[in-house]
């Protein structure tokens, strides 16, 4: 009997582990969309072309995490793999604010010329301009670096839980259905909580940092989750 119960809680605690996951997996990467922008500003403004170059960095990296995600789920649909691929996404978010700058310097626009080359003789020679970017290439290039694993990390949590859930739900359907609409909830309470109130209060690094410690608590919680079903059906 008592076999028979904790192989119970085991297998009821993990469709609600993954509904918190999914949930605050949506808003982490809505609340990192959300600080990317902050970031990106000062460097290279906020012109529709940054904003696309954004969000098309973050919907290629979703596109490829759950086709990713689904085909690691079907070989490997162990919660611990999860819990991997959480600690990774949370570890190339929480040190993205530490060598951001050195991707803002290496994208910046060309270097200086020096105005003598153009024949000015005056003091002002000593001054330097430099030619308009191509801010489609600049910000594309610096958004894919910083953003597109991180992304794609994030975008396999949802076809992965979906996967783990298929032999702890009694109807498959409605617990994707579950998984998608609650994934969405988290992505709008990311981005409102975000931009009303956590920007302000933390700051963009240092909410991108929290985002990157919160999926990677995720991901320990993933192998104590792992770690309880093991015992249970021992």
């Amino acid at each position: 009997m008592t076999t028979s119960t904790n192989l119970d809680q085991g297998q009821r605690g993990l469709p609600s582990y993954l509904f918190v996951t999914v949930f605050l997996t949506g808003a982490s990467l809505m609340s990192l969309e959300m600080a990317s922008f902050r970031l990106v500003q000062p460097e290279f403004g906020s012109d529709i072309i940054v904003w696309g170059s954004l969000i098309s960095v973050f919907l290629g990296g979703m596109a490829l995490g759950a086709f990713f995600g689904g085909r690691l789920a079907d070989r490997f649909h162990e919660v611990w793999v999860l819990g991997v691929v959480l600690v990774l996404s949370g570890a190339t978010i929480g040190f993205l604010p530490l060598y951001s700058d050195n991707v803002f310097s290496f994208f910046s626009p060309a270097s200086p010329v020096d105005l003598r080359s153009l024949g000015i003789d005056s003091d002002a020679a000593q001054a330097a301009i430099q030619p308009p970017p191509d801010m489609r290439y600049v910000t594309l290039g610096a958004a894919t670096v910083m953003f597109l694993v991180p992304t794609l990390l994030m975008g396999m949590v949802s076809p992965f839980s979906a996967r783990l859930l298929i032999h702890n739900l009694p109807k498959l359907g409605s617990g994707i259905g579950m998984i998608s609409a609650i994934s969405t909830l988290g992505s709008i309470v990311g981005t409102l909580g975000s931009t009303f109130y956590l920007i302000a209060v933390l700051g963009t690094r240092m909410l991108i940092a929290a985002n990157g410690i919160l999926l990677v608590l995720l991901g320990i919680a993933a192998f104590l989750v792992s770690l309880r079903r093991k015992k249970s059906n021992a």
